[in-house]
């Protein structure tokens, strides 16, 4: 009964004030529940302690549980965010990548033979200066996984075997003749820094042909 003369002399003008802090800001509530409470108890003496306890109680709980919405929420954001980021990550990455080189043969070769590195002196792209004009050799400049295409050409009335080389192993071979005067291989490769990438002909006789209606050319770029 104390408690209840207690509460009685509680004027109306009594509030309770819960304070959430979320993400750096403050959430003010004025918990105008207790003043009702307050004057039902006025008006009727016979309301009991632990029911009024219990109404408060509940009220109390509204802010937390806002409090653990607005955390739920924020949480999403973050994950949203980190999604992004991860996607312009992977962007960034991928444009990186794709990096390589383009050269092709300014005029016919006359009669190479078997066992010719094939020069192409006319380069397009090159990849951190990789490619030498001089020596038809690309020296890798970044480790990764590659993919290499040569196209040769060449007179109708001759063949040629050309093969590409990785160091002193060969990765693929072409045969053009005839029936199929421009013939275009592709392998993809993992190369190491330093690697020496390049077309050598293995067997055939006559030109080799690159011009206008065609070239004949080797390129290559960074896959991965």
């Amino acid at each position: 009964n104390m408690n209840l003369l207690t509460f009685g002399h509680i004027t109306t003008s009594l509030f309770v004030l819960a304070i959430l802090d979320v993400n750096a800001k403050s959430i003010l509530i004025n918990n105008s529940t207790v003043k009702i409470i307050i004057s039902e108890h006025n008006s009727s003496n016979g309301i009991q302690t632990s029911v009024l306890m219990d109404r408060l109680y509940k009220d109390m709980k509204i802010p937390f549980q806002i409090e653990k919405k607005i955390q739920a929420i924020t949480d999403k954001v973050s994950k949203l965010e980190n999604k992004v980021e991860s996607k312009s990550s992977f962007s960034t990455k991928t444009k990186s990548k794709g990096e390589g080189f383009y050269a092709y043969v300014s005029n016919n070769l006359a009669n190479p033979g078997s066992g010719h590195t094939i020069v192409y002196d006319v380069v397009m792209t090159n990849f951190k200066n990789g490619f030498n004009k001089h020596t038809g050799i690309f020296t890798v400049p970044v480790e990764g996984l590659y993919s290499l295409t040569w196209v040769t050409r060449v007179y109708c009335s001759k063949s040629y075997t050309t093969e590409l080389h990785v160091n002193k192993s060969i990765a693929g071979s072409t045969f053009a003749y005839c029936g199929a005067d421009t013939v275009t291989g592709n392998a993809v490769v993992q190369l190491h820094i330093g690697d020496v990438v390049f077309v050598r002909t293995l067997a055939g006789s006559g030109e080799i042909r690159s011009n206008k209606d065609g070239r004949t050319s080797f390129s290559g770029f960074l896959v991965n």
